[in-house]
């Protein structure tokens, strides 16, 4: 397997990974500095981080109009989005529902594109669906476990 056929296979698992310690760096940073400060120092590392990356590889810059995007969706992910998480973690809300409840954001981006902008596919909706049943059967699990340890009932 080639370099760039491991990297490409390897690439959501990682994805995965740094976006779940997210919430959990988030749980444990919180209560020592404000959510919105603690999200601008995590950006921060972000971009030395990518910068640096991007030196060394001589990455191509984008275009005024990619960086448009790119800066609008960065607002709207990281300011918006993860700004709304962060403050609902500092304000007790655990990092497991916070984490779980933002897990709904790809199944309703799939399930708006099948409604308005592609055609609708018979795969892609079963998936949609199984999607939303294992979110729910998620949810459910940690409702009942925390009602159970809130009630002392073993």
């Amino acid at each position: 397997m080639r370099l760039s056929q491991a990297a490409a296979a390897a690439a959501p698992v990682l994805f995965v990974f740094l976006w779940s310690t997210g919430f959990i760096g988030a749980k444990y940073g919180l209560p020592y500095i404000e959510p919105l400060t603690f999200l601008a120092v995590r950006m921060l590392f972000v971009v030395m981080i990518l910068g640096a990356y991007a030196l060394v590889t001589r990455a191509r810059l984008p275009n005024p109009r990619d960086v448009g995007h790119s800066m609008m969706a960065g607002t709207l992910v990281h300011g918006l989005y993860l700004g709304g998480v962060f403050v609902a973690i500092s304000h007790g809300v655990p990092a497991g529902i916070s984490a779980l409840i933002p897990g709904l954001q790809p199944i309703l981006a799939s399930t708006i594109a099948n409604e308005f902008a592609e055609a609708a596919d018979i795969r892609r909706s079963a998936l949609i669906a199984l999607g939303l049943v294992l979110f729910l059967i998620t949810f459910s699990v940690l409702a009942v476990a925390r009602w159970l340890l809130s009630t002392q009932r073993y």
